[in-house]
């Protein structure tokens, strides 16, 4: 019986056949509309290249803490810009916590509509000696303080520091004494404890005119 069964579905399968007139027509039509999305794209592009300058750093402050402390009054006729968070003008959008302001001011985005791409301009060792220059303290002292102000300064801290080792020098003098003093009580009632137990343990204690 089992030979037959399996005999018997082995007759009712057939071999898949396909229809390659059809795929081939389904192909090229598909083929047609691609070069077609190609063509349009060439056509939309006008094959200019935008240049943007490198990254620059910002000059101006963020201020994020502007508006701490502060109510704002908000109403379904208020711009996109006075419902709180942080505004952008170049990119006209709002953020709402400081991380996000942030994070968008540095993106991509917003550089790009700054008219910057995301590369730092290359720095020149004239450029790099330049800036350390402007961060060296005589340079500093020089440009923003008269000799003569910077010698009266420097004599009125070796005054003070003058003066605060004295009043160190009388604290540890005083805490010396301090000491001193307790020692010479402490030993000087050791000594009255002792000559007192002396005398009780030798009976004097009961010499005298006590009644």
């Amino acid at each position: 019986k089992m030979s037959s069964g399996v005999s018997g579905a082995s007759l009712q399968v057939q071999r898949r056949t396909w229809d390659i007139d059809e795929y081939q027509r389904k192909a090229d039509e598909r083929r047609q509309e691609e070069e077609q999305a190609d063509a349009a794209s060439k056509e939309t592009f006008s094959g200019s290249v935008v240049k943007r300058n490198p990254l620059k750093g910002r000059d101006a402050d963020l201020q994020i803490d502007k508006m701490v402390g502060k109510t704002l009054v908000i109403s379904s006729t208020s711009h996109h810009s006075q419902t709180g968070g942080y505004y952008c003008k170049v990119c006209d959008c709002t953020v709402k916590d400081s991380i996000s302001w942030l994070d968008h001011v540095n993106g991509k985005k917003h550089n790009r509509a700054l008219g910057m791409n995301m590369r730092c301009e290359r720095a020149s060792v004239e450029a790099v000696q330049a800036r350390l220059k402007s961060h060296k303290p005589s340079d500093r002292k020089k440009t923003t303080s008269d000799p003569f102000d910077e010698r009266s300064a420097l004599e009125e801290l070796d005054a003070r520091i003058d003066k605060l080792r004295e009043e160190e020098e009388m604290e540890k003098s005083t805490k010396r004494d301090l000491k001193k003093q307790k020692r010479d009580e402490q030993a000087a009632q050791a000594k009255e404890g002792l000559v007192d137990g002396f005398e009780s343990m030798m009976g004097f204690a009961g010499f005298g005119g006590k009644k």
